[in-house]
């Protein structure tokens, strides 16, 4: 884990390993911590899935280069 510190803005990068650790005992201990852990907790949880949602839009997909269905083509 490194931490940054510039100009007042903290800057944590973790790798996917220590986010889920970190993720699971804050879940754990979810009645005992403050606010500002359960959060950390939220924002680790939605990069963990960030991480492994691999969905990408095609290109085109929602214009007038988007490929026709098979069904209308003519």
């Amino acid at each position: 884990m490194d931490v940054k510190n510039e100009n007042g803005i903290v800057t944590l990068t973790l790798d996917k390993k220590t986010a889920k650790s970190i993720t699971e005992n804050l879940t754990e201990l979810n009645g005992e911590v403050r606010n500002g852990a359960r959060a950390l907790s939220s924002v680790l949880q939605q990069g963990l899935y960030e991480m492994e949602n691999e969905f990408r839009q095609p290109p085109h997909a929602f214009d007038e280069h988007a490929p026709r269905q098979p069904s209308i083509e003519d």
